[in-house]
């Protein structure tokens, strides 16, 4: 049986498809290099969902008891449902692998979630079997569009700066301030001059009743500890369960994204922030007042006025983590 099987996606990020095979098959060979004696897997090159669903297809069948995902935030929501969906076909709900995500795309929250430096360090612990495990439950997104997992979602600001950031040509962690800096200059806390209010109006339906009513200009609902470029939100989506959160009128850099601001943004009368955990089966339904732009696992769907959220801790994934 084969021990470890790496699936990488050869569209994600934005180097050359050829250099990033090189690069990924390059880290496996050395990290297999300092263990001795051990498998080191194979690599499976995939560009397309018909190709992820044959890959994963032999990786259930064989009973693979070790999965590493090399991508961005959107392949590994790909990798996600079409594994359940896999799973699911082959009747195979008790196949439980350790997985392991490898930051290799543009937008890697989900990568951070295991704390390695880097793909090298991650595939060596990998291999070496010195690592740990938790439980990911994923959330179950229904819009417009259909249903889907991911592991997060969020509304509003956020966002609207992937439109902006997906407009322009920088990218990277640069590019993603940059995004951030032009929508925050859009509105009106940061430029009196502009009338565009970014705020809009929200109702939060909890399993049928009302939890929630106010007004906010973005947020959304984890079930993972960081956002994109390791940004950590506070308080943290850990041990499987899930975190919303919502924001009025942030600070320039989103005070969803810093533990500080859980002091320097309380209660103050235009920044209001909105936490509540999510730690058993819930049914969300999020209601707005306004089309708002709806980020799921970092790419943008059709605006909505209402997204359903569902979170019910049977849709698991052991989650690999640095020991």
């Amino acid at each position: 049986m084969t021990e470890m099987v790496v699936v990488h996606s050869v569209v994600s990020g934005k180097d050359d498809p050829e250099l990033k095979k090189q690069q990924i098959s390059a880290s496996l060979e050395k990290a297999a290099s300092t263990v001795p004696g051990a498998d080191p897997g194979s690599i499976s090159f995939v560009s397309n969902e018909t190709e992820l669903e044959s890959t994963i297809t032999g990786i259930i069948e064989n009973n693979v008891p070790k999965v590493a995902i090399s991508g961005g935030d959107g392949f590994a929501s790909l990798f996600i449902n079409v594994f359940f969906k896999m799973k699911a076909a082959l009747k195979k709900d008790d196949y439980k692998p350790d997985v392991l995500f490898l930051a290799s795309g543009t937008g890697n929250a989900i990568s951070y979630c295991s704390k390695f430096k880097n793909p090298f360090t991650a595939l060596r612990a990998f291999i070496a079997n010195k690592y740990k495990t938790e439980p990911l439950n994923m959330l179950e997104v229904t819009t417009r569009g259909g249903t889907e997992l991911s592991h997060f979602v969020s509304f509003g600001a956020d966002g609207e700066i992937i439109e902006i950031y997906n407009a322009q040509k920088r990218k990277g962690l640069i590019g993603y301030i940059g995004a951030v800096l032009k929508y925050a200059f859009s509105r009106k806390l940061y430029n009196p001059f502009s009338r565009n209010d970014a705020n809009y109006t929200l109702d939060i339906d909890l399993n049928g009743e009302h939890i929630h009513h106010g007004r906010h200009e973005g947020g959304g609902i984890s079930a993972i500890p960081y956002i994109g470029y390791g940004f950590r939100p506070y308080p943290l989506a850990t041990g499987g369960n899930a975190h919303i959160r919502f924001v009025r009128f942030g600070a320039i850099l989103m005070p969803t994204i810093f533990k500080i601001t859980k002091w320097t943004f309380l209660e103050r009368a235009n920044r209001i922030i909105y936490d509540k955990l999510i730690n058993t089966p819930a049914e969300l339904r999020f209601r707005f007042s306004r089309p708002l732009h709806i980020q799921v696992s970092g790419d943008l769907r059709e605006k909505e006025t209402g997204v359903r959220v569902g979170f019910s801790k049977t849709k698991t994934l052991n989650l690999v983590k640095k020991a």
